[in-house]
């Protein structure tokens, strides 16, 4: 018996102490939250689960923010998920109130809304544990030292980087402070960019790339070109008095490249059809000198598992308008090497999916010195 009480302790320990970075706590409330949204009723703890063991989360934080379809929540969330459900699959509003979500006709209306709800409730869900995940990760990210937020010199400048963002719209405050830790992407590729290069970030956003490489520093210099107003005045603000650093507006598709030593194209390729990445490419290539970089961080239409759960993000953010792309279309990462191989790169692929981003590849394609 008591070695059995000690073997449940343990477990209990190794439970409560599992990824308890201020990032991966942060996902784990956001996931919960969405899964508490969903009308899957007796089956949250075994999604919960799943999902913690797949992304590399928390399953006890997970499971608890679940917990937010407590009864006297369900009403008002089965309600509220329906109707944006039917919102965003048809353009319309039922004829609905929120005293028929009483407790007794839940599941009966789980049933007769089942994908309305599941559609709401995954947006609702994600809408709610931002929130939440956010609160979390500012309360635990306050209680590390210097010393444990830095890490490396990298880390340092990541932590510089994200408080340029303060005082902007707490939506986009929030995204970049979490983007920062949680999305690979950032660390993967500023030691790509060599000290006094010159880098275009297209399809820039937040400005957080060219932002992160003007704190960095060493001679590096940045343009991003974004054509959402509202973030490029995000990115002008954070890159304020930062040397050789700008994010203008300007369309990808039809904007002046200068001269410049690196080009990157994080999650942005996606949004064109073939024709229209194929121009971009070429276009990029005939702005790069002789052993320029083009980065390319793409998503992997060939991957399984977590990786649908990234591709199915993007879509909805997409819809939502977060991002302004007209559509999402994931081609094959073969197909992406290739048409750079043609225009004279030589590429490899490295892997950039933690387990917040599964599938996510990066393409470092390097034209030939002379």
């Amino acid at each position: 018996m008591n070695g059995l009480r000690r073997r449940l302790h343990a477990l209990w320990r190794e439970l409560l102490q599992e990824h308890t970075a201020p990032g991966r706590l942060a996902a784990a409330v956001l996931v919960g939250c969405i899964v508490g949204c969903t009308p899957l009723f007796g089956l949250h703890f075994f999604v919960c689960v799943a999902l913690a063991y797949a992304l590399g989360l928390n399953k006890l934080v997970v499971y608890g923010a679940a917990n937010l379809s407590i009864p006297p929540m369900v009403p008002l969330l089965g309600f509220a998920s329906v109707q944006l459900g039917e919102r965003l699959s048809h353009g319309r509003w039922l004829a609905l109130h929120r005293s028929d979500f009483a407790l007794a006709n839940v599941r009966a209306l789980a049933k007769v809304f089942f994908v309305d709800w599941m559609v709401g409730g995954l947006v609702l869900g994600a809408a709610i544990g931002v929130v939440a995940g956010g609160l979390t990760w500012a309360i635990l990210a306050r209680r590390r030292t210097r010393a444990g937020a830095a890490g490396d010199a990298l880390g340092q400048a990541i932590e510089r980087a994200r408080r340029r963002y303060d005082g902007l719209h707490p939506k986009y405050k929030w995204y970049a402070r979490m983007k920062y830790v949680m999305d690979p992407c950032y660390r993967a590729i500023v030691p790509l960019v060599p000290p006094g290069a010159f880098t275009v970030d297209l399809g820039s956003g937040l400005g957080m790339l060219p932002v992160l490489l003007g704190v960095v520093g060493d001679g590096r210099r940045a343009l991003g070109v974004e054509w959402d107003a509202a973030k490029v005045a995000c990115g002008a603000h954070a890159s304020r008095d930062l040397d050789g650093i700008q994010v203008l507006e300007g369309d990808a598709r039809d904007a002046d490249l200068p001269a410049c030593d690196v080009i990157t194209l994080v999650d942005m390729l996606h949004y064109w059809d073939a024709g229209v990445q194929r121009a971009l490419l070429s276009r990029c290539r005939a702005a790069l000198r002789p052993g320029g970089r083009l980065l390319v961080r793409e998503g992997d239409p060939a991957a399984r598992g977590g990786a649908r759960w990234t591709r199915f993000v993007e879509g909805v953010v997409t819809r939502l308008g977060w991002n302004r792309g007209p559509a999402v279309r994931f081609r094959p990462v073969a197909e992406l090497r290739a048409d750079l191989e043609a225009l004279g790169f030589a590429v490899r692929i490295d892997e950039v999916a933690a387990r917040t981003h599964p599938g996510n590849v990066l393409l470092v394609a390097e034209l030939p010195h002379g």
